[in-house]
């Protein structure tokens, strides 16, 4: 395991990147933002909805960029960022341990881990070496609301 961040280290990280944290509401459906086993948590799945509002929509290989991929990508890592922070808080972060992401697209892009290399940046420059994970990078025919990505994760805690 890596060091844990201190809140002190996340804040001027977040300053530092300029970003201001997404305010999220409950859940649609029937089901949980975040569940906790012990020091365990799950994030559910996050899609590139910015904090206005706007899904961020496409199908890469279709009518998204590689850009635009990575862009929602960062996206949806915000809206996980931010459902951490509401659950136990940022600054309890030991470890992402591990990162599941879907991206939109068309059977013939293949480039999905470099469109979620974006997700996978943000979390490193939030969170240091606590951002590190172990990563699954799927296509996806369609995301919910015809999201271009979605994210999910399981997180170490420190109690």
């Amino acid at each position: 395991m890596t060091a844990e961040p201190n809140m002190t280290d996340v804040q001027e990280r977040l300053n530092a990147l300029s970003i201001e944290l997404p305010v999220l509401g409950a859940p649609r459906y029937a089901y949980e933002a975040t569940t906790r086993w012990g020091d365990l948590l799950y994030v559910s799945g996050q899609i590139s909805r910015t904090a206005s509002g706007k899904t961020l929509r496409g199908c890469l290989g279709d009518n998204a960029t590689l850009a635009d991929g990575v862009t929602a990508a960062r996206t949806a890592a915000l809206n996980l960022l931010a459902r951490i922070n509401d659950a136990v808080g940022l600054d309890h972060v030991q470890q992402i341990l591990k990162l599941n992401a879907w991206a939109a697209s068309s059977p013939a892009f293949v480039d999905q881990p470099s469109v979620i290399d974006g997700a996978s940046q943000l979390l490193l420059d939030v969170l240091g070496d606590a951002g590190r994970h172990a990563r699954t990078a799927l296509p996806a025919h369609v995301l919910p609301q015809g999201a271009l990505v979605e994210l999910d994760a399981t997180i170490a805690i420190r109690s």
